[in-house]
């Protein structure tokens, strides 16, 4: 009986030794098939990712694509409308400017860091001096933005009294019904009237002079006048290029002009 049950232990030893191998391959089988399938779920979930990544940059790459067309088709129409609002203005300008008689008022003048701010008007005239500032149409001399020079005066007692007070550098405003033009100071000169060599009468560069009687303030007859020589800011091959249009936009100079107080009336 020893020995039965010596052989029966026996195999109930192998067989559980077998068993637990059996256990043992399968539990680690089991647990190779799982990690194959987490590795399995991991791949088709970085892909799944990459997939979208790719969906979602394709799509904002479509996006951009097609705002940078909108944004660029808006620009387009922009500068169509603006192209078409210039010439429109352009044109307009050119009819006012033609419609100009002698002894109209056509704009006005103004010196920056002066009080020098009034009417201007075509022609030279005593009625006009009593009214604002001439734009003398002799001489040779041109209307504002023209090739040539603009010489423009006024009385000494009055709107152009102040002009002793610009400096070289200073900016004139002649804002006119057809365009606004901008002159830069770059002198000062007391001559006498007779020396209207002085004055660039018949010039064919564009320029503008202020003038008035001297010395300042003078109510009675003299023979000197003090000039201010001004040169365009901006000049292309038709002249002077205009700061603003009428019926464009308002241009910081024209705000600058309604910030600038007007001048007190003269006193009679």
């Amino acid at each position: 009986m020893s020995q039965v049950r010596k052989r029966a232990v026996k195999r109930v030893v192998i067989c559980l030794v077998v068993l637990l191998a059996v256990c043992a391959g399968a539990g680690i089988f089991i647990k190779m098939r799982a990690d194959q399938k987490e590795r399995q779920r991991l791949a088709q979930q970085a892909a799944e990712q990459a997939a979208a990544a790719e969906a979602a940059r394709q799509q904002a790459e479509a996006e951009a694509a097609a705002k940078a067309a909108a944004e660029e088709e808006q620009a387009r129409k922009q500068a169509e409308e603006a192209e078409q609002r210039r010439a429109e203005a352009e044109q307009a300008a050119a009819e006012a400017k033609d419609g100009i008689e002698y002894g109209d008022c056509i704009g006005t003048v103004w010196v920056e860091g002066t009080e020098v701010n009034c009417d201007l008007y075509w022609g030279d005239t005593t009625s006009i001096f009593r009214a604002g500032a001439g734009c003398s149409a002799d001489n040779g001399c041109v209307m504002p933005g023209e090739n040539g020079t603009v010489f423009v005066g006024a009385h000494t007692d009055t709107y152009f009294n102040k002009l002793f007070d610009a400096e070289v550098g200073a900016l004139i405003h002649l804002d006119t019904i057809y365009g606004d033009f901008v002159y830069q100071i770059t002198d000062f000169e007391v001559i006498g009237d007779t020396e209207v060599d002085k004055c660039r009468w018949g010039a064919t560069e564009p320029s503008c002079i202020l003038y008035t009687c001297y010395p300042q303030g003078i109510q009675t007859p003299t023979r000197y006048r003090y000039l201010a020589y001004a040169d365009p800011v901006e000049t292309d091959e038709n002249g002077v290029v205009p700061s603003s249009l009428p019926g464009m936009e308002e241009t910081g100079e024209e705000a600058a002009a309604e910030a600038t107080p007007a001048p007190e009336e003269p006193a009679a």
